[in-house]
């Protein structure tokens, strides 16, 4: 029940291999860009990289393996934010573990019911159902239901402070090291569960959802797990987003971030895990160089669907073990 992009993965040694040699890497990245005068802007550039790597790297966990097209992912990651930017505002919970405790409870809750409503219908329905939880909850954040969300101007305030009260993360390097942390407990969290029964049937379910179904397994509550797994690290994700830029807007609702998580995974790889990390680095450098260029930017954008779709429908990383 693999799939062939994991299993390439596996025989290649990039399962393990690849994690750590990127996790070495990523760890002296930042002592190497201290060297720089814009050491500060690069290591912040670094720990978006990593954020929105997580949140790809958990869409793919819903794509790559149980082979549910969603494009709602972005649900998840900013309900995330607002949960935790509400805890630290109103309620004054700091301590940055429990801020994103806290989102992933939202997350894994609001994942779950999305699940439930795609989880008996076509994929066509489940594009649709999945998008539309994403306006719904963008309408409500805009909407500053008892005042929560504050409206369009969004939530400010959320700052890094101590974790546990010992360990500050104040500082862009400290930060980024937490990151980096959850990071890799999360591609080994998810790569423990592709590789347990539970991924086996997420992975049947992408390849013959009937052949699941006639083995006896309950296709339906499959699919509710794997929102609610995937919705999980996307909860993580949006949160750590809401503590690097100390804002959240309800921008972190949009159709675009949905757009995002799909085109890095596609990108990089559906069904490697470490594919959606290099998808998203790719595209946050491009957009870094291109950012005073938006309409430039976008023809980017769409130019990379195409030629994706196109010519790399298994994503760069298989191709290049391909090569290699």
């Amino acid at each position: 029940m693999k799939t062939n992009s994991f299993s390439r993965l596996r025989k290649s040694g990039w399962g393990w291999s690849g994690g750590l040699f990127l996790f070495l890497g990523a760890a002296i990245l930042p002592l190497l860009l201290e060297l720089s005068s814009q050491a500060s802007y690069l290591q912040y550039t670094a720990v978006r990289i990593m954020i929105l790597g997580l949140y790809a790297m958990s869409f793919d966990l819903l794509f790559g393996f149980t082979g549910i097209f969603s494009f709602g992912h972005a649900a998840a990651f900013g309900a995330s934010a607002y949960a935790s930017a509400i805890l630290f505002t109103r309620f004054q919970i700091t301590d940055p573990l429990l801020v994103i405790f806290g989102g992933i409870i939202v997350a894994v809750i609001l994942s779950a019911f999305i699940g439930l409503l795609s989880s008996r219908v076509g994929s066509v329905a489940v594009f649709l159902v999945t998008f539309a939880s994403t306006e719904v909850m963008q309408l409500i954040a805009f909407s500053n239901p008892a005042g929560l969300t504050n409206g369009e101007n969004g939530i400010a305030g959320v700052k890094r402070t101590a974790v546990l009260g010992l360990i500050s993360i104040k500082p862009e390097l400290s930060f980024y090291y937490f990151t980096l942390l959850i990071l890799a407990i999360s591609y080994l969290i998810l790569r423990k569960t592709v590789h347990s029964p539970l991924g086996d049937v997420f992975q049947g379910i992408r390849g013959n959802t009937e052949r699941v179904r006639f083995l006896g397994y309950n296709v339906e509550q499959y699919k509710i797990v794997s929102f609610a797994i995937s919705g999980l690290f996307a909860g993580v994700a949006g949160s750590l987003n809401a503590l690097l830029e100390g804002t959240v807007a309800p921008e972190v609702l949009s159709w675009f971030l949905s757009g995002d998580a799909v085109l890095f995974t596609v990108l990089g790889g559906p069904g490697t895990l470490i594919g959606p990390i290099f998808g998203a680095a790719i595209i946050v450098l491009v957009q870094e160089i291109l950012s005073d260029f938006l309409r430039e930017w976008l023809v980017f954008v769409g130019l990379s669907y195409v030629v994706l779709i196109l010519f790399l429908p298994k994503g760069l990383l298989p191709m290049f073990l391909k090569i290699f």
